[in-house]
Parts: C-alpha cells; structure tokens; sequence
C-alpha cells in the first residue's frame, strides 16, 4: 500500500499543468509563466507508432461526450456512447480528465463506479476511492488549496501520441474555471492511455507528458467542449 501510494503521487505529480498565454501560443508557440515538471520518457514503441495515427478517426472528436455534467453518470455515458473509434476514445478521454481534475474531488461512491466501470484491469491504481481520499493536488499548485475548480474543454485541444484498433495514447489539454470564471490563460495537459477492453474504451494510465505550451502548439480543438 506505501509504494502504492508513492506511486500514485509521482503519478499526479507527473500531470502537466501551467500558465498557456494563448495569443502568445499563435504567434510564436511560447507559453507565458510556464511551470517546470518531471516529463516521463515516451517508450519506442509508442514514439515509433505516433505519426501517422493507425487507427484514422471515424468523426472528430467531441469534448462534452457523456454531457456537460461532470459525474460518473456523465462519465459512464461517454464510454457507452464513445463506440470503439479513435475518436471515441479521444472524447472518453477528455471526458475522465473533466470528472477527475476538479475540487470539491468525486465522492468515493463515484470514485467506486468510476474504478470499476471505467479503469482498466490493469489501470494505474486498483484503489481510486482511497487515490482521492488522499486529497492529492490535482491541479499542481496552481489552484490554490481549498479553491473550487473544475476543467473545461471548450478551450480544449487533443492530440493523439500513438493509436491502434485496441489502443489509443492521447494528450487533452484544457482550461481552468476557478470559482465559476474561466480562466483565459491558465491550462492543463495530460496523457491518457486507453484500451479496448470487453469492446469499450477504459483508462489505463495518466500522466504528463507534454507541457501545455508543446500541446496547444500540436493538438486540435474538440467539436465542441464544456
């Protein structure tokens, strides 16, 4: 359980999060007050298989999939809606980081549900309700602690890592609404890894691999957001 719990703070410790001057992003792809982090190295198999993506978009991907809501209801939903296209699992995706990046944290009845419906069998933790009971600081210090937040992706863009027919690597990136307003600067980016499990998209891994000034540089904006 310690090296569980070690691991699973250098996990959220690895999300990506910092200051994205989107103007600035347009005209020269430099972000504004970026914060440093630990970057993990991308593994050959998924940096080989990156470009061109194996498994082409059967629609563009939706980042309000499940509704606007950000509940394991909502949740659930956009992985019975997702199908099993890549851009189902993009809208899975970015659908996990609006229910898990947020305070008031998910309740541990959805964090249950959550865990059991949606992360994969081997995801990174067997124990989701006990990750969030920790209070971990999901926004990387740059929400102050005790601040209501929550991800939005109508600023959001993706960008898929790696893809095949039963799993897709891909980066969200979104912005912060903190205490009700979003923020016209401030965004995230973390890389979810989904496979196809029992023919639906589950979440087996999340962490940072780009910072938010490399991915709002590469990644495409969703059809939509919330």
């Amino acid at each position: 359980m310690r090296e569980e719990a070690k691991r699973l703070r250098r996990l959220w410790l690895w999300l990506t999060v910092g200051v994205v001057a989107a103007a600035a992003l347009v005209a020269t792809g430099v972000a504004l007050g970026q914060r440093p982090v630990a970057t993990p190295t991308v593994s050959p198999s998924d940096a080989a298989s990156s470009s061109p993506s194996a498994l082409p978009p059967r629609a563009e991907p939706d980042g309000c999939l499940g509704g606007a809501a950000r509940d394991a209801n909502m949740l659930a939903a956009a992985v019975n809606s997702a199908g099993n296209s890549q851009a189902g699992a993009v809208g899975v995706a970015a659908s996990f980081v609006r229910w898990i990046q947020r305070f008031p944290y998910p309740t541990a009845q959805e964090a249950q549900q959550v865990g059991t419906s949606v992360l994969a069998k081997q995801s990174f933790t067997s124990d989701l309700p006990g990750y969030l009971a920790a209070k971990p600081d999901l926004s990387g210090g740059i929400v102050p602690s005790g601040t209501k937040y929550f991800m939005n992706t109508v600023p959001g863009v993706w960008y898929v890592e790696s893809s095949n027919p039963d799993r897709v690597v891909v980066a969200i990136g979104s912005g912060y609404v903190i205490d009700g307003s979003l923020s016209s600067t401030l965004r995230s980016s973390i890389t979810i890894t989904l496979t196809l499990q029992d023919d639906r998209w589950t979440v087996a891994d999340a962490k940072g691999v780009r910072t938010p000034a490399e991915l709002y540089k590469l990644g495409h904006p969703f059809t939509r957001g919330c």
